[in-house]
């Protein structure tokens, strides 16, 4: 189980480098999180940095089941594209409502 954490959380360590250089306009870290339902996306306010908030047994669970993309990289694309929609001056400014959304892919944890 250690095992596939540690592969899990490099997934997510190559996924903030690759976010970090592809939108110049936020800084992106993250956390694993054992108080957060699967996953969301923290805007610390009046800065540049988000911070992706993950659980660790769902990350295992997402990596395990080949659903890293569509659960948990393209919940940094969808931040962005609904900062854009929504008019957000910044990707340092949360869209509407945005930090109060379930995340879309939420498999049943198993903690």
């Amino acid at each position: 189980m250690t095992h596939s954490l540690e592969i899990a959380e490099q997934m997510v360590r190559q996924l903030i480098t690759e976010a970090n250089r592809s939108h110049a306009d936020a800084d992106w870290r993250y956390e694993l999180a054992s108080d957060v339902d699967n996953i969301e996306v923290v805007p610390e306010p009046g800065t540049r940095a988000h911070t992706l908030r993950i659980h660790p047994c769902w990350l295992r669970y997402v990596v395990s089941q080949g659903d890293f993309k569509s659960c948990v990289a393209d919940e940094i694309e969808a931040w962005h594209l609904l900062a854009r929609l929504t008019g957000a001056t910044t990707a340092a400014s949360a869209p509407p409502g945005l930090g109060d959304q379930p995340a879309l892919c939420k498999p049943a944890r198993s903690d």
